[in-house]
């Protein structure tokens, strides 16, 4: 990628946004997919399948407090992975954007020195756009937007937990309607592909005159990664070209924070 040649005025080519991140993904699928499955993939089958035996379990067994409790902490569980591997995916794409190759024991070490930031940082992003969406819904969107790029400023960065959202509102402005389409694009896609997998899950399920093992074990947990690795590597993608565009630094030019 080219170097921007003006500070501060460029506008983000979403085309080139996802060029970038179809790129990024080809070169490490096997390396990402590994991640992935591990940190997505394994919990998120582990979570569904609990999930599914309550239900074939009946409404008793269901409502039991021991499997409300196993739920529970599955979901916690499966939320605690998907951190790490954000952070780990992040590091991972910067890295090969900086034309080094991505080793997954460096991008895994990444992304668990910076869970505890990273969770605490989910945690105040999620609260203040909570509250934003209850008041009508646009301020809720216009803050997840602003500060779509905190966790790669905080992964590449390494600024303060608190510096990380005033950094984002500051690489995103000027391009946020585009960011607006981008993920509107990106919701679509995953809309397509949700429909295109639940109607495999019906079929399955209709062979197997119930709920069927193939869609908590695979349907689902493919889901879970496959959204994952292109949220991921997408908002980091992201962040690489808005911090060309704003501060005329090039992939090349982030390749001390990896030193």
């Amino acid at each position: 990628m080219t170097a921007s040649t003006a500070t501060g005025n460029g506008a983000l080519d979403i085309g080139r946004v996802i060029q970038q991140l179809f790129q990024v993904l080809g070169r490490n699928f096997v390396s990402f997919a590994v991640l992935a499955v591990v940190l997505a993939g394994i919990p998120s089958a582990i979570f569904y399948s609990v999930q599914m035996s309550m239900v074939r379990g009946g409404p008793t067994a269901a409502a039991t407090s021991s499997s409300v409790l196993w739920m529970f902490l599955g979901a916690v569980v499966l939320g605690l992975t998907s951190l790490i591997l954000q952070a780990t995916i992040i590091h991972g794409t910067v890295s090969d954007l900086n034309g080094r190759r991505v080793s997954i024991a460096d991008s895994l070490r990444a992304g668990l020195y910076a869970f505890l930031p990273v969770l605490l940082i989910g945690i105040m992003m999620g609260l203040a756009i909570a509250l934003g969406l209850i008041l009508l819904i646009v301020p809720g969107v216009m803050l997840a937007i602003a500060w779509c790029v905190a966790v790669p400023v905080y992964v590449v960065e390494r600024r303060g937990i608190l510096d990380v959202f005033g950094r984002s509102a500051e690489l995103t402005r000027g391009n946020r309607w585009r960011i607006f389409g981008l993920a509107v694009i990106y919701v679509v896609a995953v809309i397509i592909i949700q429909m295109v997998l639940g109607m495999v899950s019906g079929i399955a399920n209709v062979t197997a005159g119930g709920a069927s093992p193939v869609t908590s074990l695979f349907i689902l947990p493919l889901i879970q990664v496959a959204n994952a690795l292109v949220g991921a590597s997408g908002v980091a993608a992201l962040y690489v070209d808005l911090r060309q565009i704003k501060d005329g630094v090039g992939p090349e030019g982030l390749a001390a924070i990896f030193d």
